[in-house]
């Protein structure tokens, strides 16, 4: 055998490198505790049972007159998304609270900021051991979310076929630089956050018929503007073509 594989070998099984990989292990474990911890915790404290309107009507009741509400909503909105549970009921009770442009507006920034978070989560403490797992896959996993990272999110956000908190924590996990997920998802977030908050008071009644609208509604928002997206594309491809035939 070669020195060099020799050399290798012994690397690979020193104590450094078994202590390296038992702490990547670590804190991916550690993520699952959080993500899992907190979804048990929520489950505990009823937070799942404002899915229903009358339980999701009552708690507004009650939260309407709470001093500083608007930055303790932002603040609940992005602890809640940051850590994995669903803020759809949030961003209903936002619109119902304040109305549409301060609905819309605390909704979006509570939502940036639980975005942030679970990326956050994810890039410190899952993405060297998906990394470690994944192999050569991982370096073409980083290279892909570096080149289509902008408008990959923004699409995904715009026609949501990937929960909100998967995506973020996906993309941490990715390498997905942060400014071009921070951005894809602050544009990609607006037609459903503000067609919702629109439609908060009618979803909280039950209003028969009001969550179809809304949905519909939002999804031509947001097929709309995803058709946008693919313009500069289309600029460029046609840019192209007659340079090719010179």
């Amino acid at each position: 055998m070669s020195e060099n594989g020799t050399t290798q070998r012994m690397s690979s099984g020193s104590p450094s490198a078994e202590s390296s990989k038992a702490l990547r292990w670590g804190k991916l474990a550690l993520l699952a505790a959080v993500i899992g911890g907190a979804a048990f915790g929520a489950q505990r404290l009823g937070f799942f049972d404002l899915r229903d309107p009358q339980r999701l009507a009552a708690a507004i009741r009650h939260v309407r007159q709470v001093r500083f509400i608007e930055p303790l909503f932002v603040i609940a909105y992005g602890i809640i998304a940051s850590l994995g549970l669903p803020a759809f009921p949030l961003t209903l009770a936002g619109g119902a609270i304040f109305g549409l442009a301060l609905g819309s507006s605390l909704s979006w920034l509570g939502a940036l900021l639980g975005a942030s978070g679970a990326y956050a989560l994810a890039r410190v403490l899952g993405r060297d051991a998906i990394h470690g797992l994944l192999g050569k896959l991982g370096g073409k996993l980083d290279a892909l979310g570096e080149r289509h990272g902008f408008t990959t999110i923004l699409r995904l956000r715009l026609v949501p076929v990937m929960p909100f908190n998967v995506l973020s924590l996906a993309s941490g996990i990715a390498g997905v630089p942060y400014r071009e997920f921070l951005a894809g998802t602050a544009l990609g977030i607006i037609p459903g956050t503000i067609i919702y908050t629109y439609f908060a008071d009618s979803l909280v009644a039950g209003v028969s018929g009001a969550g179809h609208t809304a949905f519909v509604r939002a999804t031509l928002a947001a097929v709309l503007l995803l058709a946008v997206s693919f313009v500069p594309a289309l600029v460029r491809r046609m840019r192209r073509r007659p340079s090719e035939k010179q």
